[in-house]
């Protein structure tokens, strides 16, 4: 354990359906740092998340030894906002951070990531100046080469503009305040419904102005291999951002990221590497369940 620094907490947002990833987010976070878990710090965002559920998640960070903050929200993270597809209302819950998370700087994380490398380089990244550090999406990396933000163009904006990915986000929580970043999301969810595909990431790339920080793939890496050899699947971004490329970035990566409506605690997830991976960092006795 290091006795000089202070690292920047990390910071979920859980609804009772995602108690059980959550818990595997946080045996990932455990097995990437045995030398130096007392140094990190969670801090879940909830709303309406039942006592059993709230008292789960103790108990799976006391058994991980892993320091960790509930923090409930006085009103629904949703209210008013576009839910649609495999999301649940949870998903805006990431838009509260300014107002619950008090700290200088936070790492957001999606609860459907696995942890795979020691999250200290990006928790140290110099933000140069920037609100925010994001990898640009995988799928969506260019408003013109892609489904993102549709109706890009009817709000001025260049096709060419890159576009991030919200499922791993670091944060300088002051300026965020300072330039109303997250009131700014909010306020567009509400007034341009019809712009909005991937819900508060939409959001949040409208409100970022293109004022972020590139961050390496290997920090948000999709876990494009299941999916791509289902005959439905769709690569919307060649040649911008070449398969061939993400899937060899599977190898790498720091943060994996099951993004999309297939889970790998699904019973219809794709069999092979990834989903054994996944589910070798299913803890004993998992958050929301009965001992």
């Amino acid at each position: 354990m290091s006795l000089t620094e202070t690292l920047p907490p990390i910071v979920c947002g859980v609804d009772e359906h995602y108690l059980r990833p959550l818990g595997i987010v946080m045996q990932s976070l455990a097995a990437a740092h045995l030398d130096d878990l007392a140094d990190l710090r969670l801090i879940v965002l909830h709303e309406e998340l039942s006592a059993h559920g709230q008292d789960s998640l103790r108990r799976q960070a006391d058994r991980l030894g892993l320091s960790m903050d509930l923090r409930g929200l006085p009103a629904p993270a949703s209210a008013g906002f576009p839910v649609s597809g495999w999301i649940s209302g949870a998903v805006y819950l990431r838009l509260s951070i300014p107002e619950l998370v008090d700290d200088a700087r936070a790492l957001y994380l999606d609860s459907d990531v696995l942890v795979l490398r020691s999250l200290r380089p990006l928790l140290r990244q110099d933000l140069h100046g920037f609100v925010l550090a994001a990898v640009r999406d995988p799928q969506n990396p260019l408003l013109g080469g892609g489904i993102a933000l549709p109706g890009w163009d009817l709000l001025g904006l260049d096709g060419a503009r890159e576009y991030f990915n919200s499922g791993v986000m670091l944060l300088d929580l002051a300026a965020c305040r300072e330039q109303h970043l997250f009131e700014r999301a909010r306020r567009f969810l509400h007034e341009r419904p019809g712009h909005v595909r991937f819900w508060d990431q939409c959001a949040l790339n409208w409100a970022a102005d293109d004022q972020w920080l590139r961050l390496e793939r290997t920090w948000n890496t999709f876990a494009l291999s299941p999916l791509a050899a289902r005959p439905d699947f769709v690569h919307h971004a060649e040649p911008a951002m070449p398969l061939a490329t993400l899937l060899e970035d599977e190898r790498t990566a720091s943060i994996l990221h099951f993004a999309g409506p297939l889970k790998p605690w699904q019973t219809n997830y794709p069999g092979g590497r990834l989903g054994d991976l996944y589910l070798r960092h299913v803890p004993a006795f998992a958050p929301g369940e009965d001992r």
